[in-house]
């Protein structure tokens, strides 16, 4: 199965603060990277970097962050291109989501994923084929 998995899951993976949050979401993580499809998106890459950088504490090292971005850069990424933001503009519209959260849910759709993990989106709904999925919300978490 294709997956996305937003940025969300992959910062509570390197947040110390909720050590066990962090836990539950690295085992998580594990299981799906080891049994799906993976893919995310140069969004993702660059919210992941942010907040590596800047709303961690303590912040990534800069050679933390390269080997983190190189890592999540073995999965297929989604690049956000000119068509993509043009679609993600109808789509924010027609299902009334944020800007940030349309261009992950159109960057999932374009990669023909079957699931959209994220905190952010109505868990259990969908959007097209997309099944929006909270894993934090999910009793198998």
């Amino acid at each position: 199965m294709r997956v996305f998995i937003d940025t969300n899951l992959w910062a509570y993976r390197l947040d110390g603060r909720e050590p066990a949050k962090r836990e539950r979401i690295k085992q998580w993580l594990a299981e799906v990277t080891a049994e799906h499809e993976v893919v995310i998106s140069t969004q993702v890459l660059i919210e992941l970097r942010s907040v590596a950088s800047r709303k961690l504490k303590p912040a990534l090292s800069h050679e933390q962050i390269a080997a983190l971005l190189a890592a999540l850069s073995n999965f297929e990424v989604v690049s956000t291109e000119a068509n993509l933001v043009l679609d993600a503009h109808a789509l924010a519209r027609q299902e009334q989501l944020s800007w940030f959260d349309a261009l992950i849910a159109e960057a999932a759709l374009r990669s023909r994923c079957d699931v959209l993990f994220s905190e952010d989106f109505n868990h259990g709904g969908r959007i097209g084929q997309l099944q929006l999925i909270n894993p934090l919300a999910s009793d198998d978490l």
